[in-house]
């Protein structure tokens, strides 16, 4: 059966939390998925390549633009609204009319033609450089006391963050019971401590000070279904879904 999608002018790209649709109408050009490349190494003795590893690159997405403006004493106006909201210093959440349940961190870059816009050719080629290529969704989050079993979501693995209360205790650890992973403050706790963990950035911390930690913690991502446990008191666990 042929799937066919019947085109929206409203659809509406969001950027760093700015809805433009308002303001454009947008044609978007990106690729399938981000480019691969695979790393191999010669082999020797032998004939052939050991395969190493392959990771997927940033890329540029263009989005090319139509002002919306009725009269030509509108087309500045509008230009001048739109580089205003296309401006970030950083990364930000880009919001695309075909998948609006998922962003990519994105950011312009290089040159744009908003100067060149006029009242005869308000249109208007935009550059979004992707550094990061995987796709976020849901912001998900879970409360877990002892052992927890979850559904994580996307279909790549998801960094957590925690935020735990202990009890006292002489060390605490969370587990990933599927791996054996797992991450070990080794520090004297008590009743009112607050550990945090950022598993992306390997960061842990006891009351907002440096904690220390089991030489062999390994800080582990969660994908499918996963299964932790933690040995005291409680945590809050959350993450964000991640997606090819």
């Amino acid at each position: 059966m042929e799937l066919k999608r019947k085109r929206n002018q409203r659809d509406s790209i969001i950027f760093n939390g700015h809805d433009l649709s308002s303001l454009v109408s947008c044609r978007i050009r990106r690729p399938i998925m981000a480019s691969v490349t695979a790393e191999f190494e010669d082999a020797p003795g032998r004939s052939g390549e050991y395969f190493k590893r392959a990771k997927r690159s940033g890329y540029d997405l263009q989005v090319d633009m139509t002002l919306r403006a009725e009269h030509r004493r509108e087309v500045e106006k509008v230009r001048h609204d739109l580089a205003a909201l296309l401006w970030s210093d950083e990364p930000a959440p880009l919001y695309l009319p075909d998948d609006p349940t998922r962003y990519l961190m994105a950011i312009v870059s290089g040159s744009t033609d908003l100067n060149e816009i006029t009242d005869d050719c308000p249109k208007a080629t935009v550059t979004f450089h992707v550094g990061d290529p995987d796709y976020y969704g849901q912001h998900r989050r879970m409360d877990v006391s002892g052992a927890a079993s979850f559904a994580v979501g996307g279909t790549l693995p998801a960094a957590l963050t925690l935020t735990a209360k202990p009890g006292a205790c002489s060390s605490w650890r969370i587990t990933n019971t599927d791996t054996a992973e797992f991450v070990e403050v080794v520090q004297p706790l008590t009743a009112s401590s607050v550990v945090r963990m950022d598993f992306d950035k390997e960061h842990v911390t006891v009351n907002g000070s440096v904690a220390r930690l089991n030489i062999m913690s390994d800080f582990f991502t969660v994908k499918d279904r996963a299964h932790i446990k933690i040995s005291s008191g409680t945590a809050l666990l959350e993450w964000e879904e991640r997606w090819l």
